[in-house]
């Protein structure tokens, strides 16, 4: 049995590239240290019980697979600065536009196969009993992360992985609301589907937007996350005729 349903994911720049990044090489290297130790190989890396790396690329993979065109477009604009033809435009009531959403039918069995990921992550951070080699396998996705003069702490590795599963996991009435705009909006057609917020959604994407800056910004300067406020809201904080 699956628990597939929509999810609604943003196509903002932060949170796709914390779950894009997340593969290489974090996932990647725990995928092929399950795949070294049931094959028998030697002075591997020993995970701890109950972390299942081929498992955990595996539910990563479908999650990947599970974006839409539009949302998967949306990245590769953030990346090459090109335009795409497909996409989704969320506009308020006076034509302010959001950070585009999309519904993605996305499994929660697989976040939830994150959500033990990071569970098991802070326990190396912790640096508890039988944690010590997932510990180097941070310490050394950290070197691979970021660049010669600085690399990555493994905190750092790990928050990344934490941002990523708090936007997966933002379920409640504001997000309900938007979702629904943005499903009702995607039967219309078109490859461009404006999404007009009545002014109940509007103040719900108010309330998502900054919830959603929270999250992606966790564990950063508070900069990024004054910077990320203007971008979505301007100048005042809030969206003009929120």
């Amino acid at each position: 049995m699956t628990d597939t349903a929509p999810t609604l994911l943003p196509a903002h720049e932060s949170f796709l590239a914390d779950f894009f990044d997340l593969e290489e090489p974090l996932l990647i290297w725990l995928d092929q240290t399950t795949r070294d130790a049931r094959a028998g190989a030697d002075d591997l890396y020993t995970l701890p019980a109950g972390l299942d790396g081929e498992a955990v690329h595996a539910a990563w993979g479908r999650i990947f697979e599970a974006l839409p065109e539009g949302l998967r477009d949306e990245r590769r604009t953030l990346l090459t600065g090109e335009e795409h033809a497909t996409g989704n435009t969320v506009l308020g009531a006076d034509g302010y536009e959001y950070t585009p959403l999309y519904a993605a039918p996305v499994d929660q069995a697989d976040v939830e196969v994150l959500v033990t990921l990071l569970d098991h992550c802070r326990k190396a951070l912790a640096r508890e009993t039988g944690y010590a080699d997932l510990r180097s396998l941070l310490d050394q996705a950290g070197e691979q992360y970021g660049t010669d003069r600085t690399p990555e702490t493994a905190e750092q590795v790990v928050a990344r992985l934490a941002r990523a599963v708090a936007v997966l996991q933002m379920q409640d009435d504001d997000t309900a609301a938007l979702l629904a705009a943005v499903t009702a909006a995607v039967t219309a057609a078109g490859p461009d589907r404006r999404i007009e917020l009545t002014a109940d959604q509007e103040q719900a994407a108010t309330r998502y937007f900054d919830r959603l800056i929270t999250a992606t910004t966790e564990g950063k300067p508070a900069v990024e996350r004054a910077l990320a406020r203007f971008v979505e809201f301007g100048d005042t904080g809030r969206p003009s005729g929120a």
